[in-house]
């Protein structure tokens, strides 16, 4: 499993993660799904914001709320813990980017 964002807390206070938004522009070669959540060492695979979404199938614009999975939805995010994103596959010709909106505790 392959990690793909580690991001410590920005705001060193308890925040709530309302929306993660991946704007996949290009989807991966090959078969691969990612999870998203927080973890509090930023070293192991969480899927609270989002589980197993396939990004190997086609581009677009997916969130945890519509697209979260068995898991996903909104998550608290402590002061000094990670999101991290990770993959279950290689995503060799992913093109994209997260975008991160969350309110303070």
């Amino acid at each position: 499993m392959g990690g793909v964002l580690k991001l410590l807390n920005p705001e060193g206070a308890d925040l709530i993660v309302t929306d993660l938004i991946l704007d996949i522009t290009t989807e991966a070669t090959g078969v691969a799904t990612v999870d998203a959540g927080i973890d509090d060492g930023g070293d192991v695979s969480s899927d609270n914001l989002i589980d197993g979404l396939d990004v190997g199938s086609a581009a677009g614009v997916f969130d945890n709320r519509v697209n979260g999975g068995t898991n996903g939805g909104v998550a608290k995010w402590g002061a000094g813990e990670y999101l991290v994103i990770t993959a279950s596959a290689t995503l060799a010709g992913l093109v994209g980017n997260a975008y991160i909106e969350y309110i303070r505790e």
